[in-house]
């Protein structure tokens, strides 16, 4: 808990701050270690009496990795509150609604106890099942086995033990991570080097450029950027292939074609771009068309400007819409196969871990944890309607969708680590629902996609306690104590900053405290909530994206033909329609840059070394994966607390430094001038 609070309330702290800094969890699973082997020899072996209850023991004995398993997902958890943290600020900052802490405490709990109870009722489905091996809680595993494993190593003839070679991995991540971050930081982005050479060019920017560009030359030598969208020695290859094509396609095909034939009047705009703009391709000011309760005023929004979006941001939102038609297609094909039938032999699997936590009693507790949630979700809708805006249809709705799209979204990520973006589809439902609502907006997404989001973290939780053989009831009773501590920490957190910090999320905010991250939330849920039915609706400007419901629905469809066709063959089988669909969605954030890096790693080490040497991948591969990680997570904690925050790196410049941040791609320079932009007939 110590762990937990402190990690989390730094992160929480520091999410306002940009360039922001999270430490994460992985931080607790090094430092619990030296802390659990300190306890075990230090304090005292007494027994506290609890009655009938039982007794504590303070000292149980050496610290084994159960314990260090639990404190792991325990802190995991924890942390890993972002959406909820955004949404407060959001409310109290941007929209000027005073909610109080206690009110968001409330919130949260209302997603952690839904989250739980629905995580526990899928065990059978998502946990108990060898297939579905969540690649990227492996590294964990790896490195708390190697960390209470023996130590003996022989460097000479490579029978090094894993927890030798973590040592010398952590090292020597932790020692390049300065050189990429501070000393030389253009390495990060080599492959931008063509626009560095004519900076006040648009067009290298643009296919070059790795900031608002598609980085067409993936060059890059720092870790943090190569695992952008996830770890590369985690991710299966089949599973890679599929998110690249699905990028290459899209990004480096499609985009490019509607950009430079100025579809949309995008070649106006910045080429990958989050931001909105106006007519006279500057950034939209919002303010400038709603009304003192934030919604649309038509009158001052035709007097002002219609907003447009940049193609980047456009294809994103595409994307989401068909991922999720293709992705439930899928699900609804394989129901039986993936869903119903591990459900129902589950009780009499001989290899189930989870029964003692998947038994009636436990089955009935998940369904009462879901309907306490709900019923506070009532009260909260209820209680403070006027402030929330939206109406317990609204809130209900949203639930629903978070747990119907729980377990396809699961499923997928179970096996690819690639995690599907749904904000698409609810902020779709609400823009239509409740037109001209950004506030309504905001809770009808974050009510329905917290909970899914929540409920993923807890099955991988759980499936991390399956691979470290916990108490499968110990497991989910830490899993829900970590989920109520989170309501309390985060909120708590988030809400001294709102309310100690008065220029805190405005240009004048010290230490750099502008919540950019919070304002591009804030942004998209203007875009949706104020502007969503006129942009996307009948007759509006983008309506265009509504038709890749269609096109995901093709692609499945045509995936499903295939394997009817080509029962035994392993490509077809494999292929996951969603992946095609939506593995590019990680734009305009990720660019070529991040993309193409993550899949040269992907098949160096589990193709070309798998193939290879696949005694040294079995042996190493997912240690090394961890200590590249803790590596930089260790050295971008000091690097930021000692030099950065210190503002001793603004003492420190040369061509180095400076050449990311100058010129078109930094810009975001169009290929068309930023003068006015012609309104075609009819667009209001």
């Amino acid at each position: 808990m110590c762990l937990a609070t402190v990690i989390a309330g730094v992160d929480t702290f520091f999410a306002f701050r940009f360039p922001a800094i999270a430490i994460g969890a992985i931080v607790a699973q090094l430092v619990a270690y030296p802390l659990g082997v300190l306890w075990a020899r230090v304090v005292p072996k007494w027994r506290i009496p609890l009655g009938k209850v039982g007794s504590i023991e303070l000292n149980p004995g050496k610290f084994n990795s159960k314990e260090h398993a639990l404190i792991y997902l325990f802190t995991n958890t924890v942390i890993s509150t972002g959406l909820l943290r955004n949404t407060q600020v959001e409310q109290v900052r941007y929209f000027d609604e005073n909610v109080g802490i206690g009110r968001f405490i409330l919130y949260d709990i209302v997603g952690f106890l839904i989250a739980w109870g629905l995580a526990g009722l899928s065990i059978p489905i998502l946990v108990d099942r060898e297939e579905l091996i969540w690649p990227e809680v492996l590294s964990s595993c790896a490195l708390m086995k190697a960390l209470h494993a023996g130590t003996k190593s022989s460097f000479s003839d490579w029978k090094m033990s894993r927890f030798g070679f973590f040592v010398w991995a952590f090292v020597g991540s932790f020692v390049w991570y300065w050189v990429s971050d501070l000393i030389l930081p253009f390495i990060a982005d080599l492959g931008a080097f063509p626009s560095w050479c004519k900076p006040k060019n648009a067009v290298l920017g643009q296919v070059f450029g790795v900031k608002n560009g598609m980085g067409l030359l993936p060059i890059s030598f720092d870790w943090s950027t190569i695992s952008t969208l996830s770890n590369p020695l985690l991710t299966p290859v089949w599973a890679a292939g599929t998110i690249f094509a699905s990028f290459v396609f899209w990004v480096w095909i499609v985009l490019p074609g509607l950009y430079y034939q100025d579809w949309w009047e995008t070649a106006h705009l910045p080429l990958m771009s989050n931001s909105i703009f106006n007519k006279k391709g500057t950034t939209y000011t919002v303010q400038k068309v709603v009304t003192s309760d934030w919604k649309l005023d038509l009158e001052k929004y035709k007097a002002y400007s219609p907003v447009y979006l940049p193609i980047g941001f456009l294809l994103y939102l595409a994307l989401g819409l068909g991922g999720f038609s293709s992705m439930m297609i899928m699900f609804f094909w394989k129901f039986k196969t993936e869903v119903w039938t591990p459900f129902k032999q589950h009780q009499s699997k001989p290899t189930a871990k989870y029964l003692p936590a998947s038994t009636r009693v436990f089955q009935l507790i998940y369904l009462f944890s879901m309907a306490v949630g709900i019923g506070l979700g009532f009260a909260f809708v209820e209680g403070w309607h006027r402030d929330t805006q939206i109406t317990s249809g609204g809130y209900i709705v949203s639930v629903v969708i978070g747990v119907v799209l729980f377990l396809p979204v699961a499923l997928i990520e179970s096996k690819s680590t690639f995690t599907l973006n749904m904000e698409g589809f609810f902020n779709i439902v609400s823009a239509f629902w409740f037109e001209g609502q950004p506030i309504t907006s905001l809770y009808f997404l974050n009510f329905g996609y917290a909970i899914f989001q929540h409920a993923m973290h807890f099955t991988q939780g759980a499936k991390l306690g399956y691979y470290m053989k916990t108490p499968p009831r110990i497991t989910v009773i830490v899993l829900f104590a970590a989920g109520i501590w989170s309501s309390l920490v985060t909120s708590s957190v988030t809400g001294f900053v709102l309310y100690h910090f008065p220029d805190v999320c405005t240009t004048d905010a010290k230490n750099n405290m502008t919540c950019k991250s919070q304002k591009t939330a804030f942004n998209t849920q203007i875009i949706w909530g104020l502007f969503g039915s006129h942009l996307f609706g009948g007759g509006g400007r983008y309506n265009f994206i509504m038709y890749f419901f269609l096109v995901g629905a093709g692609v499945s469809i045509v995936v499903i033909a295939m394997q009817l066709l080509r029962p035994k063959s392993q490509f077809w089988h494999r292929i996951s329609p969603a992946l095609l669909m939506s593995g590019a969605e990680n734009i305009p954030t990720a660019t070529g840059l991040h993309y193409g890096s993550w899949m040269v790693a992907v098949l160096l080490f589990n193709f070309i070394v798998h193939k290879r040497n696949s005694a040294w991948w079995r042996k190493y591969n997912l240690i090394l994966a961890s200590a590249l990680d803790c590596g930089v997570a260790i050295a971008a904690i000091i690097v930021y607390f000692a030099v950065s925050y210190t503002g001793g790196s603004a003492n420190y410049k040369w061509w180095g430094t400076t050449v990311v941040d100058a010129g078109c791609d930094d810009a975001g320079c169009p290929f068309k001038s930023k003068s006015t932009i012609s309104l075609p007939k009819g667009f209001w």
